[in-house]
């Protein structure tokens, strides 16, 4: 999502660092590329969560 924000759009988190990037603003080009790192942290986590939850089944099946 984010690459094809880089590639062929005007909003968004892709667009904003590359608008950073070209501009030079390296102090919002690395906020957006933290953030979009803290986001895919905190969704990896819920997922995980999710997975415990949904998927409880199969690792009882394994053990």
């Amino acid at each position: 999502m984010v690459a094809s924000e880089m590639l062929g759009s005007s909003a968004g988190m892709g667009f904003f660092i590359l608008q950073a990037q070209r501009q030079f603003s390296l102090p919002e080009m690395w906020s957006g590329m933290l953030l979009l790192g803290i986001i895919g942290y905190l969704l990896n986590i819920i997922l995980l969560v999710v997975e415990h939850y949904v998927l409880s089944w199969h690792r009882l099946s394994r053990a």
